[in-house]
């Protein structure tokens, strides 16, 4: 064999590997779409039923609220619980809306920002609906009133109203630092990363730091 056909010989099998790696690649490519695709599925899903529940909450809370029309502490909690029932209802659709909307056409890199965007709605609302956390004797009012018609207000005593309403209040303050906190990016912070991953996924972890080593190269 002299040096050409050596030559030849060596560019045809490179020109193979290069197929090879290229069929690999596209086959590693659909791969991960179809799997993005499946994952979607069953969030959006999810997020379906999510929509059902918060819609038959508000059903009932609105049948409630006129059944008992008065200013009194089981209606008022009904009606906090009915708005964050309402930011439910409306976050998840919203959810339905990006997962329906996403391409899958898109290159990966494409189709990886627009699961971003998805799981930092979903972070966003799941937030929103944290903060009924200093709300939560409207739970107790109301849930006292269904099950046992009793109005627990009107028999608590000055000091135990005080109790209550100090410590929703500080609850309202601590809450509020904390979600503020709760964003991609605070990804750094341990706790951060464990509660967003906990919500969300591994996924938009791993995402945030990315886009965070984006940002801080570019900048």
């Amino acid at each position: 064999m002299n040096l050409d056909n050596f030559k030849n010989t060596w560019q045809q099998q490179n020109s193979l590997n290069e197929s090879a790696i290229t069929i690999n690649q596209s086959l590693l490519s659909e791969t991960k779409v179809n799997t993005q695709m499946k994952e979607l599925n069953n969030m959006k899903w999810a997020r379906i039923i999510e929509s059902v529940v918060f819609f038959f909450i508000i059903v009932l809370l609105g049948q409630y609220i006129a059944k008992n029309v008065s200013v009194s502490a089981p209606v008022i909690s009904a009606l906090i619980l009915a708005v964050f029932a309402i930011i439910g209802l409306a976050g998840n659709i919203g959810q339905i809306v990006h997962i329906s909307n996403i391409d899958y056409a898109k290159p990966i890199s494409q189709l990886q920002k627009d699961i971003y965007r998805l799981c930092s709605h979903k972070l966003q609302l799941t937030k929103l609906l944290l903060m009924s956390a200093p709300f939560y004797m409207a739970y107790v009012f109301i849930g006292f009133d269904v099950l046992f018609e009793i109005d627990l207000f009107a028999h608590l005593e000055q000091h135990i109203v005080w109790f209550y309403s100090v410590s929703s209040l500080l609850l309202l303050i601590v809450t509020t630092y904390v979600l503020a906190k709760l964003n991609y990016t605070n990804i750094k912070a341990p706790w951060v990363k464990r509660t967003v991953a906990f919500i969300v996924g591994e996924r938009l972890v791993t995402m945030a730091q990315f886009i965070n080593n984006i940002d801080s190269t570019g900048s």
